[in-house]
C-alpha cells in the first residue's frame, strides 16, 4: 500500500483523463456452492490490464453510483468505505458514507485514508489516476455498463467480486422476468412516434448508442432521434417536421408549461393531445443499475397505457 506523502502527492497532481471500459471475468479456480467464489479472481477491463484480486473485498470505494446501487442491492452496502458526492441511493444508507470523489475526479488521499481493498472506478474516473492506484498495489475495475444489454454483466461480474453470486442471480433473473413481461405486452402495438427531452433550453435529446433510445424501443415506441449518434440538438423546424405523438422528458430538463405554450410547439401532435409526460427519476433512465428497468417500465406505460391497466401514477404535462 501506499504509504509515504511523496507518493501521494504525486497521485494527487495526475490530470484527470476519461477511462471507459466494459470488463469480463474468469475464475481462478472451481467454486465450491452456487455463492462461493475462488480468490485470487482475475479481471480483465477494457484497456486489457488484468486486476488480480487476493481476497474477497471487505473494504470497497465505489466512484460509480451505478455500481453502489449494484453493491447495495447485492446486500454488501455495509462493506462501502466510500462513494463520491453523485451517489443518492439507496437514500437512507447513503448519507453516512464517505465521499471520496466529486466533478473534479477522484480524491486520491481521501481514497487512500479508507485503505479500500478494491476501488470501483467509472467512466468519469482519471485514467491516469486510477492507473497510479492500481501500481500503489489498490485493485481497480470499472464496471459501468456501456449498453443497456452490459447491465446484466455488471451485476454478474460484481456479484463475482464480492463473492454474492446468488443474490446477483436473482436481481437479474428479477430483471428479466420484467423485461419480459414489459415486452409482451407491447410487442404487437403501434410505435408511437417518441421524442425525449433532455433540456428545454436548447432541444436536446437522445439519439442511438444511448439508454434512453433502448429504452423507448424496448418501451414500444419509435425515437424520432433514433437515427442519430449519441446527444444532439433538434431546431424547432426539425422538430415540427418529425412531429412526434409523444414527448417524454425527465424533472431536471425546465419547465414544460412554459415551453410547450410557446409558438411552434403548440403545433405539435404530443402538445395538441397532451401527450406529455415526465419519468419519475432521471437516474433510472440514465444510469447504469437494476434500477434501469423501473425507467423501462415507466416509459412503456406512458407509450402504451392500454397495456398496463394495473394503477400508475399520473406524470402527465397539462
Amino acid at each position: 500500500m501506499l504509504k509515504n506523502i511523496t507518493k501521494i502527492t504525486i497521485l494527487m497532481l495526475l490530470p484527470i483523463l476519461m477511462l471507459c471500459g466494459c470488463l469480463k471475468a474468469t475464475e481462478n479456480g472451481p467454486s465450491n456452492n452456487h455463492n462461493n467464489v475462488a480468490f485470487p479472481f482475475e479481471v480483465t477491463d477494457f484497456v486489457d490490464r488484468v486486476v488480480t484480486i487476493e481476497k474477497e473485498p471487505q473494504r470497497i470505494v465505489s466512484l460509480s453510483p451505478a455500481t453502489t446501487e449494484i453493491l447495495f442491492a447485492l446486500g454488501v452496502g455495509e462493506r462501502i468505505v466510500g462513494i463520491t458526492t453523485y451517489d443518492d441511493y439507496p437514500p437512507e444508507q447513503i448519507e453516512k458514507l464517505h465521499r471520496v470523489g466529486d466533478f473534479q475526479g477522484p480524491n486520491i488521499e481521501a481514497i487512500l485514508a479508507q485503505n479500500p481493498d478494491i476501488i470501483f472506478g467509472s467512466r468519469l474516473s482519471g485514467q491516469e489516476q486510477m492507473e497510479a492506484l492500481a501500481k500503489a498495489g489498490f485493485p481497480v475495475v470499472i464496471l459501468e455498463a456501456a449498453s443497456f444489454s452490459q447491465i446484466t454483466d455488471s451485476i454478474t461480474l460484481t456479484a463475482e467480486i464480492t463473492n454474492t453470486k446468488a443474490e446477483g442471480t436473482k436481481i437479474i433473473r428479477k430483471m428479466q422476468n420484467k423485461i419480459d413481461t414489459i415486452q409482451q405486452r407491447v410487442k404487437d402495438l403501434p410505435k408511437s412516434k417518441t421524442f425525449y427531452l433532455v433540456d428545454a433550453n436548447g432541444n436536446w435529446t437522445a439519439g442511438k448508442d444511448t439508454f434512453i433510445d433502448e429504452l423507448i424501443t424496448l418501451g414500444g415506441g419509435e425515437n424520432i432521434a433514433g437515427e442519430l449518434n449519441g446527444w444532439i440538438q433538434f431546431s424547432l423546424e426539425t422538430l415540427l417536421e418529425k412531429n412526434p405523438a409523444i414527448i417524454l422528458t425527465a424533472p431536471h430538463a425546465g419547465s414544460m408549461r412554459e415551453l410547450f405554450n410557446s409558438p411552434g410547439f403548440q403545433d405539435m401532435e404530443a402538445v395538441k393531445k397532451r401527450q406529455i409526460f415526465v419519468i419519475s427519476d432521471d437516474n433510472i433512465i440514465s444510469r447504469p443499475s437494476y434500477r434501469i428497468v423501473q425507467g423501462l417500465e415507466e416509459i412503456a406505460k406512458f407509450l402504451h397505457p392500454e397495456a398496463f391497466p394495473e394503477a400508475f401514477p399520473e406524470s402527465r404535462v397539462d
